[in-house]
């Protein structure tokens, strides 16, 4: 029976060198510690299933391939390696892209139809969009990027709720903006423990 560990943790070491990372950099990246990559780099543990499945995604390979004793990944061209991280990124711009163009058709046809304007779908569209990025770019941003997404989605959609409901029900919630204190403060505890998770 061949020892899973030993080879897994034999895979992540070639494939990290292969692709030029430095284990701090490789854990800067996955939000994880640089212990944690050298605990799994030298069979101490394995990573959990969600981290092995990311790790692969983050490799481009499968985890057939990550348990396979003979693990050929070829040399990872620098220059396709920096292409596939622009694609990331104009995805996510396309994305947010297509979040504003729904809300200014939105926004025309309510004009349109005199039914007023609903102005706040550009409020609403701002989240969306940034959720999008943050989602489309996980493996491209480093966690304060992450952090400042996260930030900008979270008071935007509390301007939101506060904007909507003071137009459209005439209530006045400033207080909704002492939620979004505590959120942040979650949202920076849990970028800083992921960055750190063993």
């Amino acid at each position: 029976m061949k020892d899973v560990k030993s080879i897994v943790a034999k895979n992540l070491t070639m494939l990290r060198k292969n692709k030029g990372l430095t284990q701090v950099e490789l854990a800067e990246k996955l939000n994880y510690s640089d212990k944690a990559v050298s605990r799994w780099e030298h069979g101490e543990t394995l990573p959990d299933i969600n981290m092995l499945y990311e790790l692969c995604d983050f490799y481009g390979i499968t985890m057939n391939d990550l348990v396979d004793e003979n693990c050929q990944v070829e040399e990872i061209d620098a220059q396709a390696e920096n292409n596939a991280r622009k694609y990331r990124i104009w995805l996510g711009i396309l994305t947010a892209s297509v979040v504003w163009l729904f809300a200014t058709v939105l926004f025309v046809y309510s004009q349109l139809a005199a039914k007023g304007g609903y102005w706040i779908v550009f409020i609403w569209a701002i989240p969306v969009s940034f959720l999008f990025l943050q989602y489309l770019c996980r493996n491209v941003f480093n966690w304060i990027v992450k952090f400042v997404l996260t930030s900008i989605s979270i008071w935007t959609v509390i301007t939101g709720m506060y904007l909507h409901m003071l137009v459209t029900y005439q209530v006045n919630l400033w207080m909704v903006y002492i939620v979004g204190v505590p959120v942040q403060a979650l949202v920076f505890l849990w970028q800083k423990m992921r960055k750190y998770k063993v």
